[in-house]
């Protein structure tokens, strides 16, 4: 069966048509050149039609979408954008149009991966069927957990807005951190912390420490400037280039850990933790140096169950439309 997945954001829409979870024919558009979600699948299906006939186009789809979806619709997030499942179905001949949140598609996403796309991050051997948590961090922070269905026998999706709960200090840097972002935003969120836009706030919590500001070379300074901060502090700190750099990548990847280590223990995800996002390859080096699986079994007493439930960081770059092309296949 061929289905078409998408993945839309505020920045980039990607589309791609997926026949036995194989995308064959891939478009990525700038999500702000459109007026709509159902103009871009139009556009994606005309150039479809045009490079491989009209016998190739999908009867089913699922977009994974940036924001709660309710009776198939859905109010983007950061984008001026109303989705309507039906009103896509309506224009486009698509017999069956799925709208889900856009982590949620990660998170099936997750359950279709192979061994090459999935990198340990120290534990035991993942419990097959057993309950899996997915962590990501990009422009937000996502998170979601599965169970196994024995009746459908596969994993179903339990949507969570986890990221958005209060951020908790493990540390006296930690309680630094919160009182800094406190004051440039009030409510503290470990989306705060954990996102690029956290990454970016952590370097500068570090760097306005009469201590620690001369230790930033001029050329992070410099490049800050002119590139997006994330890719700037994640770039000098694998370079090691520059120490302060390093320290707030350092201090990101600790933060994860805990915040994973606490899904891991509410949720009991002896299917592993899987950690996604834009943020994972960047962090690879680091989630791997031993400062993330430390804060992640840091949990007293239950340390020695923790030690043992896995994690992985997905290193694939379309978890997103493997996720909903999973979905578009099911419906």
């Amino acid at each position: 069966m061929i289905v078409l997945a998408g993945e839309i954001s505020a920045g980039t829409c990607r589309l791609a048509l997926v026949r036995d979870q194989q995308p064959f024919f891939e478009r990525s558009y700038t999500s702000s050149d459109f007026g709509s979600a159902d103009a871009v699948v139009e556009r994606f299906l005309h150039e479809a039609r045009k490079n491989l006939g009209a016998e190739t186009l999908p009867r089913r789809a699922c977009l994974g979408v940036p924001g709660p979806v309710q009776d198939a619709t859905c109010k983007v997030t950061n984008l001026p954008w109303f989705v309507e499942a039906r009103t896509i179905e309506r224009r486009t001949k698509i017999e069956s149009v799925t709208l889900i949140n856009d982590f949620q598609a990660i998170a099936l996403g997750a359950t279709v991966l192979g061994d090459e796309h999935l990198v340990p991050i120290g534990g035991g051997p993942r419990k097959p069927e057993g309950p899996m948590a997915v962590a990501g961090a990009g422009t937000g922070l996502g998170e979601a957990f599965l169970v196994w269905s024995t009746a459908e026998a596969r994993y179903q999706v339990i949507p969570s807005e986890g990221g958005h709960v209060e951020f908790t200090p493990r540390t006296g840097l930690e309680a630094g951190l919160g009182s800094y972002l406190s004051g440039r935003y009030g409510r503290v969120s470990y989306e705060r912390v954990l996102s690029m836009r956290g990454l970016a706030d952590i370097f500068g919590f570090l760097s306005s420490e009469p201590a620690l500001a001369p230790l930033v070379r001029e050329e992070t300074r410099a490049q800050l400037v002119m590139e997006d901060p994330a890719l700037v502090i994640t770039r000098q700190a694998a370079d090691s280039r520059d120490p302060i750099c390093a320290m707030a990548v350092n201090q990101l990847c600790s933060t994860l850990g805990a915040f994973a280590g606490n899904m891991a223990l509410t949720f009991l995800a002896t299917g592993g933790v899987y950690i996604a996002g834009s943020l994972t390859p960047r962090l690879l080096p680091f989630l791997q140096n031993g400062v993330f699986r430390q804060s992640f079994e840091a949990k007293g007493r239950f340390q020695p169950l923790i030690s043992q439930i896995p994690c992985f960081a997905i290193t694939h770059p379309q978890v997103g439309l493997l996720g909903a092309a999973s979905m578009a296949a099911r419906a």
